[in-house]
């Protein structure tokens, strides 16, 4: 009686060492949002995808679009969702209506905006822009705002020396291959499709603005200050995904292929390989103070923000910077 009484205190002891042990603790279930569903977010695809968020103890029940980066947004400070996808200006936006949120991973890095043209147009630099008819996303999205920065920097008038031909984004080939546009200034997988169509390249704004704030993991302050440990594991997990991006593109490509399967194949696989080589995919979760205030300014340019968006008020670097120690 004695022996099975040690045995059966054996076994509570053991229990209670596996139950505090990692490999024990709960899972949190989580809710992703994100502004669209897009290649530029294949990062949190991957983490998903090849369990890195199960290894941080991290089951993500869906990872929803919810449409518009303000709407992604607006589930986490509701609580329903626990991080979101899109731009950090909306983190400014929400802050301005009093929501407290914060941009705390990097995901999609650089301009991501491609510029192409039909072969017979020619065009040396952004100078030969003038006289052209060029085909873009409607305004106020990025792929606009840099095609009219781009235009003005070069001391040209947009309307006057360039037309612009505003479409729905994704639409942005037909005018050129219909012969009503020279130039289609747009996103992946796009790019890749104009290319296989027989355009040329002519623009590559990642050149323009490597270090640009595009697309950020944003959490809401409450979640920040109840349960840092599990924004750091998420942090963690993108930091993981980003890393085998890189090493093992093939694996990123998969992933993609799965998540967009109705493309082409060859055309998610090239996408993904020119955005690895123009680090769309950040080496990195660090939102750096210089990738921040270019995406600000180019929203200030536009007008979309009228006053000041300060790295400080609406990043916080803290979970990267400890990722990034590991």
């Amino acid at each position: 009686m004695k022996r099975l009484s040690k045995l059966f205190g054996a076994a509570l002891v053991s229990a209670s060492l596996l139950a505090g042990s990692p490999a024990a603790q709960a899972k949190d279930t989580i809710l992703v949002t994100e502004a669209f569903h897009s290649l530029l977010y294949l990062p949190v695809y991957v983490a998903r995808h090849q369990g890195l968020f199960e290894k941080y103890d991290i089951e993500v029940s869906s990872i929803r679009a919810a449409g518009s980066g303000p709407v992604a947004l607006a589930s986490v400070l509701a609580g329903e969702a626990q991080f979101s996808v899109h731009g950090p200006e909306h983190v400014g936006f929400a802050r301005e209506r009093g929501g407290q949120a914060h941009a705390i991973s990097a995901v999609a890095n650089s301009a991501p905006v491609w510029v192409l043209a039909r072969k017979e147009v020619q065009f040396s630099g952004p100078a030969d822009l003038k006289g052209k008819r060029v085909a873009v996303g409607l305004a106020p999205g990025t792929s606009n705002t840099l095609i009219k920065r781009l235009i003005l920097d070069n001391k040209m008038k947009v309307g006057g020396d360039v037309r612009l031909i505003e479409v729905q984004n994704m639409l942005e080939l037909g005018p050129v291959l219909a012969g009503s546009a020279d130039i289609a200034v747009v996103y992946q997988p796009v790019v890749e499709q104009g290319l296989a169509q027989g355009l040329k390249m002519v623009h590559d704004f990642t050149a323009d603005y490597p270090e640009y704030a595009f697309s950020t993991i944003n959490t809401s302050k409450k979640l920040i200050e109840t349960n840092p440990g599990l924004v750091q594991r998420f942090v963690n997990a993108i930091r993981d995904s980003l890393a085998l991006i890189h090493a093992q593109p093939e694996v990123a490509k998969a992933v993609a292929r799965k998540e967009f399967d109705s493309l082409d194949p060859a055309v998610v696989n090239a996408a993904v390989q020119r955005m690895i080589d123009s680090n769309v995919y950040p080496s990195t979760v660090m939102i750096t103070e210089k990738a921040f205030e270019n995406a600000i300014s180019m929203q200030q340019f536009v007008g979309n923000i009228k006053g000041e968006m300060r790295y400080a008020d609406l990043v916080d670097p803290s979970f990267a910077r400890n990722a990034m120690k590991k």
